[in-house]
């Protein structure tokens, strides 16, 4: 997302000085961050994640001026539940932020899910402590009803006040007793982190995986995935700030929104270990991953951290 969002500006030919700062997980930097970004006097403050993002911009309705950034105009990204949180609505943040989405409507992907593999019982492991999963699990359990299906969800065990990786194989194991057709892998930065744990889990116990974002299927052992591109959010992102910087667009004239394309991606390695072939209809409009990276690999945070 970060490298879409530069890449747009040296394609468009426009000039930019990007100054970049990483929280690495520590909510604890981001306060120096909002004050740097104040006293370097930044025409445009591009923040990437839920935390980071409620963190320096405040959520919509509890900003503070004394703790959050107002006076300078600011775009987010990979920002997984920002209605409610960030905006009061997608039409218009009425105030001096704007931004992009990145995840699929849930209806979307349990018709996906559905499109390849028929379900009625959908298992998922969560982080308790993550809103985004919270929040994830009640638009599913909506959806559930109508759809036919049903939702077990286990969270994850936490050892002094931080989600335990080694619970995660336990939970797989757990849902698969419990008799789930499906694991639903949501955007949750802590098993996005421990993604291998958690898709080498179901691929051991045959459970088909099926991931809101792309990383558990790009990087590691997940079967199949409904995503829009990372990269094509950042550059989505990048002609928001445009609009703000260049065409002088206050940004809460600017919906927040999504890419227009629907990126389908399929892992055949594990769709052949699992005997579960794609639809010839899915696979005419999927990415199809032939190549596992090696477990670890690329075992950067992409939910919302």
């Amino acid at each position: 997302a970060a490298q879409g969002f530069s890449d747009y500006f040296a394609n468009q030919g426009i000039p930019v000085d990007l100054i970049v700062r990483d929280a690495a997980q520590d909510r604890a930097r981001l306060p120096g961050f909002v004050a740097e970004a104040r006293a370097l006097g930044v025409d445009l403050l591009f923040t990437w994640g839920t935390t980071v993002t409620e963190e320096m911009l405040g959520r919509h309705d509890a900003v503070d001026p004394a703790r959050h950034v107002t006076d300078i105009p600011a775009v987010f990204a990979i920002v997984s539940q920002p209605l409610g949180g960030v905006v009061p609505s997608l039409a218009s943040s009425g105030r001096n932020v704007t931004g992009t989405t990145y995840l699929v409507p849930i209806e979307t992907q349990m018709n996906l899910i559905q499109s390849y593999r028929p379900f009625r019982r959908l298992g998922m492991v969560y982080t308790p402590i993550e809103r985004n999963s919270r929040v994830t699990i009640a638009e599913i359990e909506a959806v559930a009803e109508r759809g036919g299906f049903t939702l077990a969800a286990l969270p994850g065990e936490m050892a002094d006040g931080r989600p335990n990786p080694a619970s995660i194989p336990g939970r797989v194991a757990a849902l698969k007793a419990a008799g789930i057709d499906l694991l639903y892998i949501p955007p949750d930065t802590f098993l996005n982190v421990n993604r291998d744990l958690l898709t080498g889990a179901a691929l051991e116990h045959a459970i088909p995986t099926f991931a809101a974002a792309e990383n558990p299927v790009k990087l590691s052992k997940a079967l199949f995935g409904g995503i829009y591109r990372y990269y094509t959010v950042g550059q989505l992102s990048a002609y928001k700030a445009e609009q703000i910087l260049v065409h002088k667009i206050p940004p809460a004239r600017i919906p927040i929104d999504a890419p227009k394309r629907l990126s389908i991606l399929i892992n055949m390695p594990v769709a052949r270990a699992l005997g579960l072939y794609p639809p010839l209809n899915l696979m005419g409009l999927a990415e199809l991953i032939e190549a596992a990276p090696a477990a670890g690999a690329g075992a950067t945070a992409g939910g919302a951290p």
